[in-house]
């Protein structure tokens, strides 16, 4: 049965690719008419919030925030950007309380009932993206900044056939000075995506995962940029792990000091930014 399994996916499989490609084709969204929502989910992050907002809103044709009861200032954050920019940001709560990254999750995700909770961080994602209208969505944080980089990769983007864009951000030291150890970069992941045909799984049993036709099936479609297209302010906060289980906060903490100088261009950022 083994054997005969293995033989199906080399032949069942290339064949559903290359029939599929041209319905891909057709179906994907077309350039220029690329509209792109940001989705925002955050939780206590009232010390960055508004300059994370602020540097994409100019770059999106919406900005959807999702607060999860947040029990610090950032629903009143949330309020003043609604005000700031009436045209573009959209509001919503979340009210059930999501499994935290780690040991939380990796709970939940073992039973069938934990995988249909609404505490379920896929659960919670796939949420978040049916308040998004737009069909292309740039999943953001509440501790990420733009850099100089985001506006050119984005205008790029709308102007080419790519439906999936993956790409990084620098893990910035609360020095302001430096990268963290051993991790300058945040890991490479698909951060811009094609809305339709779009879903959220489970990641290595403690996280989400985008699932997506064209990262799986039609990867011609996906973009990568290595140039880091945003500042990363997780390690600057006061409260930097409360969104992981205990087992990953112990991890992070051990993995969180000063690492090498940053680049000038980029510390240049930094410091215009005001961060």
């Amino acid at each position: 049965m083994a054997r005969l399994r293995q033989a199906l996916k080399k032949v069942v499989r290339p064949a559903v690719v290359t029939c599929g490609r041209p319905i891909a084709a057709v179906l994907a969204g077309k350039p220029p008419n690329k509209t792109l929502s940001a989705m925002v989910r955050v939780k206590n992050e009232e010390e960055y919030l508004d300059r994370a907002v602020s540097s994409i809103v100019d770059l999106v044709e919406e900005v959807v925030v999702i607060d999860n009861q947040s029990d610090d200032s950032t629903p009143q954050v949330i309020d003043a950007l609604r005000l700031k920019y009436p045209a573009k940001i959209r509001a919503f709560s979340y009210p059930h309380r999501v499994a935290r990254y780690g040991d939380e999750h990796t709970e939940l995700g073992k039973t069938r009932a934990g995988r249909r909770s609404p505490n379920y961080l896929p659960n919670f994602y796939s949420w978040c993206r049916l308040r998004c209208t737009n069909p292309y969505i740039l999943k953001w944080d509440g501790d990420t900044v733009a850099t100089e980089a985001l506006a050119p990769a984005l205008r790029a983007f709308r102007q080419s056939q790519s439906q999936i864009l993956f790409h990084t951000g620098i893990n910035l030291h609360e020095s302001r000075e430096h990268f963290i150890t051993g991790r300058p970069f945040e890991d490479i992941e698909p951060r811009l995506y094609y809305k339709p045909f779009s879903r959220y799984g489970d990641y290595l049993g403690y996280a989400e995962k985008l699932v997506s036709p064209y990262v799986t099936l039609f990867n011609e479609y996906s973009e990568y940029i290595h140039e880091p297209l945003y500042i990363h302010l997780k390690f600057c906060k006061q409260q930097r792990f409360t969104n992981m289980s205990a087992n990953l906060q112990e991890q992070e903490q051990r993995f969180s000091s000063r690492g090498q100088a940053l680049p000038p261009d980029i510390r240049r950022q930094v410091v215009a930014l005001g961060l």
